[in-house]
């Protein structure tokens, strides 16, 4: 018999780090390089509708994002939009819904259709010889208003039933009060409907809603995928030759300024965690200064090795969750700052956020930390960039918020360029802790003494700020119940 041939014992992570030299070197990162967008048409067609086609034949599949503006005014108009988006691909042609989907999955294609705070959104994906069914369920679907009075209703009820369920959710009620907080009772930050509307809503008000306000004007298409563009441009424009129409009948929403007030507590009685939600202004994209401030939010918390991060979660463990991003609101872009703890926890990370704000603003900052964002930024926009799915949602999103296809590529290489003191800059400009308010929400009876000793930073007593009670039927509106019900996941 043949002796077992011995195999030497597993080297442990640190002896592989070792050489009999001394600690094994760690190789420099590569140079990112520039990225370049593939070849595309980029074109109006004369009834207003802007097409995009892009040729990344990565896949066999094309990415189909159709974006048009929806921004309702009246609660009617609130629960009427939300409505006909939940019914917009359940017939058409006269088909059901039911073959409406079966026409789709033959084809590999999916379709849906999400309403945002602004816009109407049909996400869809189809290999190549299922484009043409997809395109044909899309613009059959814009074609006919009508709706049967059973869709509608059914639609009613999924949709109240999701406010519901959405509502019970902390994140929800934090963000809800933040938006009350900040702007009372505008009518431009209310973003979902209430039930009482919703119930109002009836199958011809959905047509009228849909002949007004679907319209191509200020609408996008962007198409992704295996495609030839110009053979892909001219399909869409003998599809879209009918569809006709201008904006909607209504001006566009402005949001109100943000007041520089002290952050307030509101009440969630019981609750064991307490949500911080605390909100700046912020540039536009078009802002010089936006790369500076991009770089200076990521050194600040966002991203996994930033200041919050690391002190308030990492080290003292005060937050299991924190955050700092841009967020729009409407026409505006908002410095949003978010943790989530442990009510015995709070006050204690409320003031960590803002001495973190203050040290920012007050810099200097070290090159290691610019350099450390600005690598993350870039690898992340190329991230972004690199699949079919994500080069079309990113397109799409650039041409929603007015700019051009190349700033997808140009504010990277802008990025590349943003030296540390112009990074300082834009912290002492847009980082400033005065500058922020927003809500501590939680349990009022715990919280309120903790955070009372902070002073000026918290006022206890504004928990009328959400509504005299502080309860959740108090909140006048949830963010739009799709994209929460996204997000909250």
């Amino acid at each position: 018999m043949t002796p077992a041939t011995s195999q030497p014992a597993p080297r442990t992570a640190a002896q592989i780090a070792r050489t009999p030299r001394g600690p094994r070197p760690v190789p420099d990162l590569g140079v990112q390089p520039p990225y370049r967008l593939p070849p595309m048409v980029d074109t109006v067609l004369p009834n207003g509708l802007r097409v995009v086609c892009v040729r990344q034949p990565s896949t066999s599949m094309t990415e189909v994002r159709l974006r048009i503006p929806c921004v309702p005014r009246r609660p009617e108009d609130l629960a009427t939009a939300e409505v006909t988006a939940a019914t917009l691909l359940r017939g058409g042609a006269g088909r059901d819904h039911w073959e409406t989907d079966t026409l789709l999955a033959r084809s590999g294609a999916t379709l849906d259709a999400v309403r945002s705070p602004m816009w109407l959104n049909l996400i869809g994906s189809a290999p190549g010889g299922g484009l043409s069914v997809l395109l044909n369920v899309l613009t059959d679907a814009l074609a006919d208003p009508r709706r049967e009075a059973a869709e509608v209703e059914s639609a009613k009820n999924r949709l109240t039933e999701r406010i519901r369920v959405v509502r019970a959710q902390p994140q929800v009620f934090a963000q809800e009060a933040l938006r009350t907080h900040c702007y009372r009772d505008d009518p431009a930050v209310r973003d979902t409907p209430e039930p009482a509307a919703l119930a109002a809503v009836t199958a011809g008000g959905v047509a009228d809603f849909h002949r007004r306000t679907l319209t191509p004007t200020g609408s996008s298409l962007v198409l992704v995928g295996d495609l030839d563009p110009e053979r892909t441009a001219a399909e869409v424009a003998a599809l879209t030759g009918w569809w006709r129409g201008g904006a909607a009948d209504w001006e566009p929403i402005r949001v109100p300024e943000l007041r520089p007030e002290p952050i307030v507590l509101v009440d969630r009685p019981g609750a064991v965690q307490s949500q911080i939600r605390l909100v700046a202004p912020g540039p536009a994209r078009t802002d010089p200064a936006f790369g500076a401030v991009s770089l200076a939010n990521l050194v600040f918390g966002g991203y996994f090795s930033s200041r919050l991060v690391t002190n308030i979660r990492e080290t003292k463990g005060y937050a299991y969750r924190t955050d700092s991003r841009f967020e729009d609101v409407k026409d505006t872009l908002r410095l949003a700052v978010e943790a989530d703890s442990a009510t015995g926890y709070t006050a204690p990370a409320l003031r960590e956020i803002r001495a973190e704000l203050a040290r920012l603003a007050d810099g200097p900052l070290p090159d290691a930390e610019v350099e450390s964002a600005r690598r993350f930024l870039l690898g992340m926009s190329m991230i972004s960039l690199a699949s079919q799915a994500t080069l079309a949602t990113n397109l799409s999103s650039t041409l929603g918020f007015g700019l051009p296809p190349q700033w997808l590529t140009d504010f990277p290489e802008a990025v590349r360029t943003v030296r540390r003191e112009e990074v300082e800059a834009a912290a002492r400009r847009w980082f400033d802790p005065a500058a922020f308010t927003g809500v501590v929400v939680g349990d009022r009876e715990a919280l309120a003494p903790a955070l009372a000793e902070l002073g000026e930073v918290c006022d206890v007593n504004a928990v009328g700020a959400v509504g005299a009670v502080g309860a959740v039927g108090a909140i006048g509106s949830v963010s739009a119940v799709d994209e929460l019900a996204r997000r909250a996941g």
